[in-house]
């Protein structure tokens, strides 16, 4: 096996070891000997690939971000139509956010801690996301599925749908709650056609 094979799958090995001991525990809890134990490495191989915890922290959440992005894309592109990639995007993203549920509280409660990397991890993702509602609209315009926009419509309404789309993450009521292709179908619907007549 390669150098550069064997450094990717000890790195795989950490991430992973180390996503499931901060979900359990917490990053104020967790200790780089903690991961070490779960891989069973020596704490100088993770001192190899992360200078500390915190740092290890940040490569994880970057990690489950980049996953839930490819995974994203792939139910996007199983997708035909404009409306069903959308409908597919906002599925994914409902059902990998309960996947992430103990890390993102995690996150949460350390954010402070690491505020700057995470509020920009999670700005990158953020807008990783608005360029695919952007690809999907531009798609669907072009298809003739959806109305004539303007690149700087386009942009608007993208940004404005990730922003609905994650005020959905946080439901304040069971109502709000989106766990079905039909309540997505209706939250669609009210994205693209609104209340009007």
């Amino acid at each position: 096996m390669q150098q550069t094979q064997r450094d990717e799958k000890t790195v795989k090995e950490i991430l992973e070891a180390a996503r499931i001991i901060f979900s359990h525990y917490g990053l104020k809890k967790s200790t780089m000997d903690d991961v070490a134990k779960a891989i069973g490495k020596g704490k100088s191989t993770l001192y190899y690939y992360y200078p500390g915890k915190n740092e290890l922290f940040e490569a994880v959440v970057a990690d489950e971000l980049q996953k839930l992005i490819r995974i994203t894309r792939l139910a996007m592109n199983s997708a035909n139509t404009s409306r069903d990639k959308l409908k597919a995007l906002l599925l994914k993203r409902l059902e990998l956010s309960k996947h992430m549920h103990n890390l993102g509280q995690v996150i949460k409660q350390d954010i402070f801690d690491n505020f700057e990397k995470i509020c920009s991890l999670k700005r990158q993702f953020e807008q990783t996301q608005v360029e695919f509602i952007k690809e999907i609209i531009l798609g669907g315009v072009q298809a003739g599925e959806f109305k004539k926009m303007s690149p700087e419509e386009i942009s608007f309404f993208s940004n404005w749908v990730i922003a609905g789309f994650n005020g959905l993450l946080l439901p304040t009521t069971s109502e709000c709650l989106i766990e079905s292709d039909e309540a997505a179908e209706k939250v669609i619907q009210l994205i693209l056609y609104g209340i009007g007549n």
